[in-house]
């Protein structure tokens, strides 16, 4: 199953012909792969948009999502593993503001954007300011039944994540909300702070290199993340308070069954050894991602699930 923006290579690309703007479950598929097939998504930015540089409309150039991607096996009720391989970026990235927009109080910010060289492992925000490059996903999740999400939205399914820790050597875990899957990736950036404060990154054109499989007799509500050291529960809310509250709830929870503490004694644990941290702050719904270290996992059963893509050093090996 390929559409005519596929690249018939090995791995296989699907192109920016598969641009769209929600996570729906309704278009065809542009790709179809199966567990642990590395395939290649080229993904859309600001200066993608015919209209960048001509208007200042930016409210009308968000930036698309690149799919559906039909998954061999998954089914409504799975989770979905998505190995992030590699992450190449363009030459040039953008940012744009828009009044009413971001995370700042005072007067609005005005409507203003600008391009910038990406070389030598830099972004070349001016002439005497460089910030280090450090590719990351914005967007990645699958299609949902009914009406669909827009593209820069978050939820159970993923979404606008703007998690900073999505990066090459990764692993993000999602709940399959319809037969097939239907994965969107998209929105990469060069560097991005947490909170995203302004309302974009360094937005860039680019491609990702992935592979899935399918996560036997693990049920999840929302998604998760698995970096080279640490285990991240993301949460979403209506504010930062409660994408807060849900990551951290996730957390708990994941920390109570793996040691089979109280939560009481749980919540102390984290207390004393995770981070919470902002993702993105600045759409309608925020989110916020609790991590902790790999290394505090007990169970063979997690440590097995929730194995780095890049193995860590000195894993426990003991067993609960």
């Amino acid at each position: 199953m390929a559409g005519p923006g596929v690249v018939q290579a090995d791995p296989p690309v699907i192109g920016l012909d598969h641009t769209h703007g929600h996570f729906s479950a309704e278009i065809e598929p542009g790709l179809a792969v199966t567990p642990g097939q590395r395939f290649v998504v080229r993904a859309a930015s600001l200066l993608t948009n015919p209209l960048f540089g001509k208007s200042d409309e930016y409210e009308r150039m968000a930036i698309p999502i690149t799919g559906p991607i039909h998954v061999t096996g998954a089914v409504a009720g799975a989770t979905l593993r998505v190995d992030i391989h590699r992450i190449g970026l363009a030459d040039r990235g953008a940012m744009v503001t828009i009044p009413g927009r971001g995370a700042f109080g005072g007067a609005p910010l005005g409507r203003y954007g600008r391009t910038m060289e990406i070389s030598g492992g830099f972004v070349h925000f001016d002439e005497d300011t460089r910030i280090p490059v450090d590719p990351m996903v914005g967007k990645i999740g699958v299609a949902v039944p009914g009406p669909p999400p827009v593209s820069s939205t978050v939820g159970t399914f993923g979404g606008n994540l703007d998690c900073r820790e999505i990066r090459a050597g990764c692993s993000v875990f999602l709940p399959v909300q319809v037969d097939g899957a239907y994965l969107y990736v998209g929105d990469l950036h060069a560097a991005q702070g947490d909170g995203e404060c302004s309302m974009t990154a360094v937005e860039v054109e680019g491609e990702v290199e992935l592979s899935c499989s399918l996560v036997p007799e693990v049920t999840l509500e929302r998604p998760m993340l698995v970096t080279p050291t640490s285990l991240f529960t993301i949460g979403d809310g209506d504010d930062l308070d409660a994408a807060a509250r849900t990551a951290l709830d996730d957390m708990l929870a994941l920390v109570t069954g793996d040691r089979g503490w109280s939560r009481e004694k749980a919540a102390m644990f984290l207390s004393a050894a995770a981070d919470v941290a902002v993702c993105q702050i600045v759409n309608p719904r925020a989110s916020a991602r609790a991590g902790v270290l790999l290394d505090y996992l007990r169970s063979r059963r997690l440590r097995e699930t929730f194995r780095p893509l890049v193995p860590v050093v000195n894993e426990r090996e003991e067993d609960a």
